[in-house]
C-alpha cells in the first residue's frame, strides 16, 4: 500500500491570484512543501514543486525511522508560474503523469494526502483511479474547498449555527464596505479588512480612528476618520482587496491586543478527531506558535474546542473530509470570537499529526509544550543541525525534548524553522534564549 503526498502549498483558494506571488514567496512556498517528508512512510511517493535538500531529507527520515531510499520524489516540469508553486498545470502535465504511473506500477494508492485538496488534486486522483484514496473526493472535485477556506463563506456558516463572531459583514462593492467601516470607526472601534482568499494575515488591513494601534494579524494600520476618507481609501484599493473584483471583502471589528488561537481537527466519515490547539504568535503577522494554547484560561480552552467541534460537524455534513482548523481571537475582555477556518494541512498540522503523534506519541505528547518559530539564520541546513548538536540543544528522542529543525528555507531566505520541545513553557523560553545565543554568539 502506498500513499501519494502532494506538496501544493499555494493554491488560489489559499492566497488568491497565484500570479501575484513574488519570486521570493514562491521560493519559500517550495521550501514549505518539503515538510511533507514528515508524513512519509516507507514506499510512499511524494510530488513536490522542487526537490528537498539531501541533508534535510536525511534528517527528517532518520527521526521518523523511514528508509530514505524507499521513497520516490517526483518534481513535475515547471509550469506557467515557474518551479516554486505546484500549480494545477504541473499536476496535469502528460510527462509528469507518465512518470507518476511508472512509479506507481504494481502498487495500490491507499491514501492521497495533499496540502490542499483542490479540483486539480481531485482530477489527479481520478486519472490514477484513486478517487477513494482521497477522502471527500466528490466534494473537493466540485471546488468545495473554496466554501471551507473562504472567509466570506465562513462568516455565513458560523453565523448560521450560532458561533460567536466579531461584529461585521461581507461586502460586494466599495459602497457597502464604506458604510460598514464608517459605522465601526464612528463608534470608536477599529476595522479589519480581509481578502476573501488569503492566508497568514497577508490579505488583511486595519483601519483605526486613532493613532497608536499596534498591528497584529495585518501588516499595516491606517488612521482614517470620516466617511469621505474611508470611501476614498476603499475606492482606490478595491481591485487589490477583491483580487480584481473577483472576490468579496470581509469587514470585521478589530480588537487590539487580542491573542490568536486555533483548534485543529481531522474530519472523517464517522468521527471528528481533535489534533490539538495552539496560540499563533504575531509580529505583525504569523511568525510561529505555541501548542497547546496555554494562553487561554481552562474554561475558554474548553469553549474553543467545543465551538470549533460544532463548526467541524457542519462542514462534515456538507461533505468536507480532511483537516480543519477553526481560528479565533481571545480579546482583552475575555471574549472568544471565531474569525476563519482553514481546510488544509496548516502550518501547525505537522506539530500535531506528525511530530506530536509520531515522534512523541500520545502519552509523552500530553506532557510537552511545543513552540515553533521561523527565521533562525543559518548558512545551510547542515550548519544549523551541527550548531544545535554542538550546543547541546538538538532534539533527543530518548527524552522527547530539545530542538527540531522542521523546515529548511536556507536556499530561499537563509533561515531554518525550528521547534522547541520541553516539559513546560518556562523551559521552552530558556531553550529559545540559548538558541538566540547560538546565533549571536552571546550567551543568554
Amino acid at each position: 500500500m502506498t500513499a501519494l503526498l502532494i506538496g501544493n502549498t499555494r493554491t488560489e483558494d489559499m492566497v488568491g491570484d497565484l500570479g501575484a506571488q513574488s519570486v521570493a514567496q514562491r521560493r519559500l512556498a517550495a521550501c514549505a512543501a518539503h515538510r511533507m517528508l514528515w508524513w512519509a512512510r516507507d514506499g510512499d511517493v511524494l510530488v513536490l514543486p522542487t526537490a528537498p535538500g539531501e541533508d534535510y531529507a536525511d534528517y527528517v527520515t532518520a527521526l521518523t525511522g523511514i528508509r530514505r531510499d524507499s521513497l520516490t520524489v517526483l518534481v513535475p516540469a515547471p509550469g506557467r508560474l515557474g518551479a516554486g508553486i505546484l500549480s494545477p498545470d504541473r499536476l496535469a502535465d502528460p510527462g509528469f503523469l507518465a512518470r507518476l504511473r511508472t512509479a506507481l506500477a504494481g502498487r495500490t494508492v491507499d491514501r492521497v494526502l495533499p496540502v490542499y485538496a483542490d479540483p486539480a488534486v481531485a482530477a489527479l486522483a481520478g486519472r490514477l483511479g484513486a478517487e477513494s484514496a482521497l477522502p471527500g473526493h466528490a466534494f473537493h472535485a466540485q471546488g468545495g474547498g473554496a466554501l471551507v477556506n473562504g472567509k466570506a463563506a465562513f462568516r455565513a456558516i458560523a453565523a448560521g449555527c450560532g458561533i460567536p463572531l466579531p461584529p461585521g459583514t461581507v461586502a460586494t462593492n466599495p459602497e457597502e464596505a464604506g458604510l460598514a467601516v464608517t459605522a465601526l470607526l464612528d463608534q470608536g472601534h477599529c476595522a479589519i479588512l480581509k481578502q476573501e482568499f488569503a492566508c497568514g494575515g497577508a490579505g488583511n488591513h486595519i483601519l483605526s480612528p486613532r493613532p497608536g494601534v499596534r498591528p497584529r494579524g495585518a501588516r499595516t494600520v491606517t488612521v482614517t476618520t470620516g466617511a469621505a476618507a474611508v470611501h476614498g481609501f476603499l475606492a482606490e484599493r478595491w481591485p487589490v482587496l477583491t483580487a480584481g473584483h473577483r472576490h468579496r471583502l470581509v469587514i470585521e471589528r478589530y480588537y487590539p491586543e487580542s491573542t490568536a488561537v486555533y483548534a485543529e481537527f481531522d474530519i472523517g466519515d464517522r468521527a471528528v478527531t481533535l489534533l490539538g490547539t495552539g496560540e499563533m504568535l504575531m509580529d505583525p503577522t504569523v511568525t510561529g506558535e505555541i501548542t497547546p494554547a496555554l494562553v487561554l484560561p481552562a474554561g475558554r480552552h474548553r469553549l474553543l474546542i467545543e465551538e470549533a467541534r460544532r463548526l467541524c460537524a457542519v462542514y462534515q455534513a456538507m461533505g468536507y473530509r480532511g483537516n480543519l482548523s477553526p481560528d479565533a481571537i481571545h480579546t482583552p475582555a475575555g471574549e472568544l470570537l471565531f474569525t476563519e477556518a482553514n481546510g488544509r494541512l496548516t502550518g501547525s498540522t505537522h506539530l500535531h499529526s506528525a511530530i506530536g503523534a509520531r515522534l512523541l506519541g500520545p502519552d509523552r505528547r500530553a506532557h510537552r509544550v511545543l513552540a515553533e518559530d521561523g527565521g533562525l539564520p543559518a548558512p545551510s541546513f547542515r550548519a544549523a543541525r551541527d550548531r544545535l548538536s554542538a550546543g547541546g540543544l538538538a532534539y533527543d528522542p530518548a527524552t522527547g525534548t530539545g530542538t527540531l529543525l522542521t523546515a529548511d528555507s536556507t536556499t530561499a531566505d537563509g533561515t531554518v524553522t525550528h521547534c522547541v520541545i520541553a516539559e513546560d513553557a518556562d523551559t521552552v523560553r530558556d531553550i529559545q534564549r540559548a538558541l538566540a545565543g547560538l546565533v549571536t554568539g552571546v550567551r543568554a
